[in-house]
């Protein structure tokens, strides 16, 4: 990779700037992205929560990474946070035997794990969600958010946190809230219990520290709480107020 075009890369990602990345490499021919390239293009795309599009760059470059422990963990970020935990758990595996001193594997490894070993967390690949037209399209809507099928018949509601409204979370931070995965559940609980109090003990929330996660098992009811909370999350003054009452978990 052309030293300039990586450093300009790294300046990028390090500003949080993935588009700017993912539109650079886009536009260099296929035939001309190397292996370096190509994993800094599905890196920006794990950023945007792109996480199909993510693996499918992985994996046409499966060969090249796989003595890479970055590529393990990169792939195994994105199946996580599909939750197609037993393709992460592999991956983390990986990672983590290729490098010792990974702590970020190491603490993946556990969480996929941990999350594998719950009932019903068995899932079906995303590009499910995209062969169904309905699912595909309230995907569209509620991006940054995105949806999983899982076997058991629920769907799940998920974000990987830290970007996506952080500033919100900010003016309580003197109070201990961060913008984690809990931070967001608390904030989507007084959403539900206000704006949609039908769907309480219909839709339920799982959040871990790096991801925010609502299900259910009635498609309807999830689908209807994702495009309201998305909606109420692009009202700044309305996701202000609810986050005044939320509580810090």
């Amino acid at each position: 990779m052309d030293k300039d075009l990586l450093e300009q890369l790294t300046l990028w990602h390090n500003k949080n700037q993935y588009k700017k990345i993912i539109n650079t490499i886009i536009e260099i021919p296929e035939a001309d992205r190397d292996y370096d390239l190509v994993c800094h293009l599905a890196r920006a795309l794990n950023n945007q929560n792109n996480y199909n599009e993510a693996i499918k760059y992985f994996l046409s470059v499966q060969k090249q990474g796989e003595h890479d422990p970055l590529w393990h963990y990169r792939i195994g970020y994105a199946y996580y946070y599909l939750k197609q935990y037993k393709e992460a758990i592999v991956a983390f595996e990986q990672a983590v035997a290729l490098d010792p001193e990974d702590a970020d594997g190491r603490r993946f490894l556990e969480m996929s794990r941990d999350a594998a070993s719950r009932p019903g967390n068995e899932t079906i690949p995303i590009a499910n969600v995209e062969q169904d037209e309905g699912l595909l399209e309230v995907n569209e809507k509620i991006d940054p958010f995105g949806l999983v099928m899982h076997n058991n018949g629920s769907i799940s509601m998920i974000l990987s946190v830290g970007k996506y409204k952080h500033e919100i979370f900010q003016t309580r931070a003197e109070e201990g809230f961060e913008g984690n995965g809990y931070d967001w559940g608390s904030l989507a609980a007084v959403f539900l219990e206000e704006k949609m109090p039908h769907l309480v003990n219909i839709v339920r929330f799982d959040p871990e520290a790096d991801m925010f996660a609502a299900y259910s098992d009635n498609r309807e009811a999830i689908l209807s709480f994702a495009i309201a909370f998305k909606e109420a999350c692009e009202d700044d003054s309305l996701i202000k107020d609810l986050f005044s009452r939320a509580e810090l978990d």
